[in-house]
């Protein structure tokens, strides 16, 4: 693949934890397995599920700008089919929210929605339900954005379309926010979903 990044330090990181320790790695059922990559970033991530699944179809959403920019450009350069990439948000609301980025660092992995987890510059970006964007059977859905996950897990199951996935990986930030302890609530989220 030919890559274009910010940051070389984000892209070892990245590369490591994709490639090198399969973080993302899951058996689909078949040849051309629906992908949904929530926090895409430069795209590594979808480098890596192009890797494993050439013909899979993955949906993508990233809503750091330079990481955006960074991302169309790694897809339209190596000629990847079947990807769509929003240049958004995602939460438990469409509009537009408060995005939290360091201008310093425009490679850094921490960009949030959350001032918590990223408390220097914002912007406001565009927020969209994952749900608006599901319509069939989800083979892996990969959710990594930064302290947002269970507002975004939580729309899911209210619209229930969490059903639909059939795996998924989820980084989930803790302690964000010091005293909010919320992963019991997004154990109970997932299993009352099934």
């Amino acid at each position: 693949f030919d890559m274009r990044f910010l940051d070389y330090e984000a892209l070892s990181y990245l590369y490591n934890e994709i490639f090198i320790d399969n973080e993302y790695y899951f058996a689909a059922e078949n040849e051309n397995p629906n992908i949904i990559d929530c926090g895409s970033n430069i795209g590594m991530s979808i480098f890596y599920f192009k890797m494993l699944y050439p013909n899979s179809r993955i949906l993508a959403f990233e809503p750091g700008e330079e990481a955006f920019f960074c991302l169309e450009e790694n897809v339209r350069n190596n000629l990847l089919n079947s990807i769509k990439v929003h240049k958004a948000a995602l939460s438990n609301k469409e509009g537009i929210i408060d995005f939290y980025f360091d201008q310093e660092n425009l490679g850094s992995l921490c960009m949030s929605t959350k001032q918590e987890r990223m408390p220097k510059q914002r912007r406001s970006v565009e927020t969209l339900l994952l749900s608006k964007h599901i319509d069939e059977e989800v083979d892996f859905l990969k959710i990594d954005i930064e302290g947002a996950e269970l507002e975004v897990v939580e729309e899911l199951s209210n619209a229930r379309k969490l059903s639909y996935v059939k795996q998924m990986a989820i980084e989930y930030h803790h302690h964000i926010v010091s005293e909010s302890d919320t992963f019991s609530r997004m154990l109970s989220v997932l299993e009352d979903a099934g």
